[in-house]
C-alpha cells in the first residue's frame, strides 16, 4: 500500500471510529463560524440598507449639494440647476427628488414618523403612498388589508402598493410618494429639490469625470456624482457616524479568530491523543511527510464539516431573526467570511502541527 493510501486509511479510521472526539471540535468550530458568518451577513446588510433608496431608484448619477454626504441628510437647492446642468449630460433624463421626515398617523390612530421620499414621474397617485412590506407592522398596517388610509402630516393618503426594496434600520420607515405630494407634506419650497436623479439614455458615459469637473467649476454649490460613489458615501456616513457597522464587523472578525484558535487547538489535541499511534507508524517505516498528510486530512475534515454546517445554519439563523432585523439578508457572498477563516485556520493549524511533528524524530521512536 502506498504512503498516501495508508495516510488516507488512517484518517478514515479516525473519522469512523473516533468521531465523538472530533465532533466536539467540529461543533465548536461550526458555532464560531456560524456566528462570524451571521455577523458578516448583518454587516453587509447594514451597508446595503445605508444606501437603500439610491439603489432602489437605480439612477446612473446624482446631483446633490456639494456638502451632502448621505441621502438621508440632504441640503435642498433650486431645481433650476437641472436645466443648467443638462448641457453636461445631454443624453440624460433628470428626475427631481425630495426627502424629509414627517409625522405619521396610522389607520388605527397610532402616531409616529416616516421618512418621505418624493420622486418625479414614479407613477404613484397624488393621493397614494408606497411602503416596504417589512415595515407594515411598524406603520400599523395589517398585511392584506384593502386600501388602508393613513395620514402623513395633515394629509390623508391611501396605500398604493408595497415593495421589498426599501428595508431600513432607521427609526422612521421610508414611504414613497409623488413629488408634488411630498413637497406639500414636507412644506418645502416648490422650486427646491433635495436631489436630481440622472438616468442615461445611452449605456455608458466614458468622460463622466471630465464633465463633472467642468460642471463643478461653473456650479460649485452642487456636485454630480456617480450612483456607486453616492451609495458608498452614504454607507461611509452611517458606518462612521454611528459606529454600528464597525462594531458588527469587529464582532465577525473576533468570531473568526475564535474559530481559528479552536481548529488549531483541535488539531493539536488530535496529535496528542494519537501520539503513540503516530510514533508507531514512524517505527514501521513512515516518515514526517506521512504524518503531515494524516494531520492535514483530519484538519481538512474538520474544516469541511465547519463550512457545510455554517452554510446550512446561517440562512436559517438570518430567517429566525428577520422579525428583529427586517433589513438583514443572507447572500452566498456572505460565505466568504468562513471561507477566509477556514483558510487561515488551516494555515495556522498546519504551522502548529509542523512544530509538533518536528518532535517525531528517531530518538522519540526509540524511546517509545
Amino acid at each position: 500500500m502506498s504512503a498516501p493510501a495508508a495516510s488516507f486509511l488512517f484518517v478514515r479510521t479516525v473519522l469512523t471510529r473516533d468521531w465523538r472526539f472530533l465532533a466536539v471540535t467540529m461543533a465548536s468550530c461550526m458555532v464560531a463560524a456560524t456566528v462570524a458568518t451571521f455577523q458578516f451577513s448583518v454587516y453587509n446588510s447594514f451597508r446595503a440598507a445605508s444606501a437603500v433608496v439610491p439603489r432602489a431608484l437605480a439612477a446612473d448619477y446624482w446631483v446633490k449639494a456639494s456638502s451632502v454626504e448621505c441621502f438621508d441628510f440632504p441640503a435642498p437647492f433650486p431645481e433650476d440647476y437641472g436645466p443648467a446642468l443638462a448641457r453636461y449630460l445631454p443624453e440624460a433624463t433628470m428626475r427631481r427628488v425630495v426627502f424629509g421626515f414627517a409625522p405619521w398617523r396610522s389607520p388605527t390612530g397610532r402616531r409616529g414618523n416616516v421618512a418621505v421620499v418624493g420622486v418625479e414621474a414614479l407613477g404613484i397617485s397624488p393621493t397614494g403612498f408606497v411602503a416596504n412590506r417589512s415595515d407594515l407592522a411598524r406603520l400599523d398596517i395589517a398585511p392584506g388589508s384593502t386600501q388602508p388610509l393613513a395620514s402623513i402630516g395633515d394629509t390623508t393618503l391611501m396605500l398604493d402598493h408595497t415593495v421589498d426594496v426599501l428595508p431600513t434600520y432607521l427609526g422612521a420607515p421610508y414611504v414613497l410618494v409623488d413629488l408634488e405630494t411630498a413637497r406639500r407634506l414636507l412644506r418645502m419650497d416648490p422650486a427646491s429639490v433635495a436631489f436630481l436623479a440622472v438616468f442615461l439614455d445611452q449605456p455608458t458615459t466614458t468622460d463622466f469625470a471630465a464633465r463633472a469637473a467642468r460642471a463643478a467649476a461653473h456650479f460649485p454649490d452642487v456636485t454630480i456624482t456617480s450612483a456607486a460613489d453616492f451609495s458608498q458615501s452614504s454607507i461611509a456616513y452611517w458606518q462612521n457616524k454611528t459606529g454600528a457597522g464597525l462594531a458588527i464587523g469587529l464582532a465577525a472578525a473576533l468570531a473568526l479568530l475564535l474559530m481559528i484558535l479552536l481548529l488549531t487547538n483541535g488539531v493539536l489535541r488530535f496529535i496528542q491523543r494519537y501520539y503513540p499511534d503516530l510514533l508507531s507508524l514512524l517505527g514501521h517505516g513512515a516518515d514526517n511527510r506521512d504524518i503531515a498528510r494524516i494531520v492535514t486530512g483530519v484538519a481538512t475534515a474538520i474544516a469541511v464539516a465547519t463550512l457545510a454546517g455554517t452554510a446550512l445554519v446561517t440562512p436559517l439563523l438570518v430567517l429566525v431573526f428577520r422579525p428583529i432585523l427586517p433589513w438583514a439578508r443572507f447572500s452566498p457572498g456572505d460565505l466568504l467570511a468562513p471561507l477566509l477563516g477556514v483558510g487561515l485556520a488551516l494555515l495556522a493549524a498546519s504551522l502548529a502541527a509542523r512544530r509538533a511533528i518536528a518532535g517525531f524524530g528517531p530518538d522519540a521512536v526509540f524511546r517509545s
